[in-house]
């Protein structure tokens, strides 16, 4: 505590005015977080909610760090409209494979415990492993912490979407050829997504899943256009809203869809060998640094080792 108000007062550059803001700091921090428990426990343990989750045997009110993230953050969520734009932060949500009603509140929540939790970790583990370290750099490492609490989940996210839109987008195209041969035997859109929706789970379960999501969909009433809409905002793949406007176009103008999905279908096998040829041409570039740095030092050692050695004993002996 004597640290944290010297480190205080040496930030001021005045005793009386930095105990002043000392106590007015201890005082906020101490509201801020008895106000933050009382509506954490109020949430936690919300007598009404525990009565829902015996009755519909949910086993989500076991976990306390989903429910706490939860509670912390869904201040700060403003409700989406019927009909209106997704929110940035809640589309990447989708995106990235998080479907649950309180992903976003969860994840501001996280950003809201680790701008919180990494300052103070980094500002006791300075005072208590390096107290001889200046107010100037402990200063910069918390406001680092903080940006990295704003900022780690985020990249985070972002590397989850990348992720579940790469495998998307290489499976996709088999999708499609089963939609195809599906429409080519006979069966209508809503048949053959259905039956694609079933196949798929064999072999990529991502993309089986968002298919049998438009199933579900299209079960409840939703229009297959809606559907199909829905699912491009859920994968963010440009691959899939191009299928989408083409399967637009097609049942606006009466036009046959088993020829719009099989030209389609060539053209994105197409996409998918020029991508990996574009892979395997990045490849040697790639393997440049790795061997220069890891392979070839290992080599020059064994081949020029057992010489280096016997030149020096020739040498020295002598």
């Amino acid at each position: 505590m004597d640290q944290l108000l010297q480190f205080i007062i040496s930030l001021s550059g005045n005793e009386a005015s930095g105990r002043w803001i000392a106590i007015g700091l201890f005082a906020g921090a101490t509201f801020a977080l008895i106000v933050a428990l009382y509506f954490l426990l109020f949430g936690l343990y919300n007598p009404v909610r525990t009565r829902l989750y015996e009755l519909t045997g949910s086993n989500e009110e076991n976990s306390f760090f989903r429910n706490a993230t939860h509670q912390l953050g869904h201040y700060f969520v403003i409700r989406e409209r019927a009909g209106e734009k997704l929110s940035y932060d809640r589309e990447r949500l989708l995106q990235a494979g998080y479907h649950d009603k309180n992903s976003l509140s969860r994840y501001y929540g996280i950003k809201i415990l680790l701008m919180l939790c990494l300052p103070l970790l980094i500002f006791f583990g300075c005072t208590v492993f390096l107290p001889t370290i200046s107010s100037n750099n402990l200063l910069i490492l918390i406001i680092a912490g903080i940006m990295a609490g704003l900022i780690g989940p985020s990249f985070y996210l972002d590397s989850k979407l990348t992720e579940r839109q790469r495998i998307i987008r290489n499976s996709f195209p088999d999708i499609v050829d089963q939609l195809v041969v599906c429409t080519e035997a006979g069966l209508g859109l809503d048949a053959g997504l259905q039956r694609v929706s079933k196949d798929a789970a064999l072999s990529n379960e991502i993309m089986a899943y968002e298919m049998g999501l438009v199933n579900a969909e299209l079960r409840a009433g939703v229009a297959r256009e809606q559907a199909l809409k829905n699912l491009v905002t859920r994968t963010g793949v440009e691959e899939i809203r191009g299928l989408v406007s083409a399967l637009a176009q097609s049942m606006r103008f009466g036009t046959s869809i088993g020829n719009t999905l099989r030209v389609f279908a060539e053209d994105l096998r197409d996409k998918r060998m020029q991508r990996a040829e574009e892979e395997a041409a990045k490849l040697a570039v790639k393997m440049l640094f790795p061997l220069a740095f890891c392979f070839f030092p290992g080599i020059f050692i064994v081949i020029l080792g057992p010489a280096s050695i016997s030149i020096y004993q020739a040498f020295v002996l002598k």
